[in-house]
């Protein structure tokens, strides 16, 4: 069944994703004022139109849109797995800036999902879920970098199958009223926070995100590197994410 977005709501996820995606420099992260809509039960069904994947949609791959008027949220998803990821993009980026680690995941056997995500990104996660195990895949890691690092790591607890394990980089305690802080408490699976130590205020923040989930393993590495990049800066970044999403 479709749900449709009432007007109202609408204008605001548009409002909302207009200032993620409104640009910004990675280490920075300035504020993006959240939607104070619900976003209720929304989907990812398939797209003839992609527009904010295009860049990135290669031969194979699945184009997704929410079933909302009017909202443009799109997502990618590809490879093929009975484990899944959902990745979740910094400011001022979209998926196509995982693209290439996202398809590190699916040629190692995953299934990724990379959705856009607007300032109210809960039901933007948990509708990337419910793809998930609409194609038989419950058991999920939740990887976000920077804002979404935030986003993965207030949303984990919430979201219905919980991930098997929230990943985050370079996450900030707070981002456009979306308080990582508060959410971290409630998630049970296992959490790993990655930051560099010279990459503006994150490791301090890493390390108050960590100190507020005492099962969260928590790196912090030498450096500059912010969110996505460390992956590619720092081995042992590299290497804990990859065990922590085959746990």
């Amino acid at each position: 069944m479709t749900i449709t977005a009432q007007p109202a709501r609408t204008a605001a996820i548009v409002t909302a994703l207009a200032l993620v995606l409104g640009g910004c420099q990675p280490s920075t992260e300035p504020t993006v004022p959240s939607t104070e809509a619900e976003v209720a039960e929304f989907a990812f069904v398939e797209s003839a139109e992609p527009d904010a994947v295009s860049g990135c949609l290669q031969p194979g791959d699945i184009a997704l849109a929410l079933d909302a008027p009017g909202v443009p949220t799109e997502a990618i998803a590809y490879g093929e797995g009975d484990r899944g990821v959902i990745l979740a993009h910094q400011s001022g980026q979209g998926p196509c800036s995982w693209d290439a680690y996202g398809r590190e995941l699916a040629a190692g056997g995953y299934t990724v999902i990379i959705p856009m995500l607007t300032a109210d990104a809960a039901p933007l996660l948990q509708a990337a879920a419910d793809w998930l195990g609409s194609k038989g895949v419950e058991d999920y890691a939740l990887v976000g970098a920077s804002m979404g690092g935030a986003f993965v790591l207030a949303a984990g607890g919430s979201l219905s199958p919980e991930p098997a394990v929230v990943v985050a980089l370079s996450p900030p305690v707070e981002h456009g009223g979306v308080d990582a802080l508060a959410g971290i408490p409630a998630i049970t699976a296992p959490v790993l926070i990655a930051a560099a130590e010279d990459d503006e205020d994150f490791a301090d923040a890493a390390r108050e995100l960590a100190g507020a989930q005492p099962a969260a393993e928590l790196l912090i590495v030498p450096g500059t590197a912010h969110g996505i990049a460390l992956l590619a800066s720092d081995e042992s970044v590299a290497g804990a994410v990859r065990e922590a999403v085959a746990r």
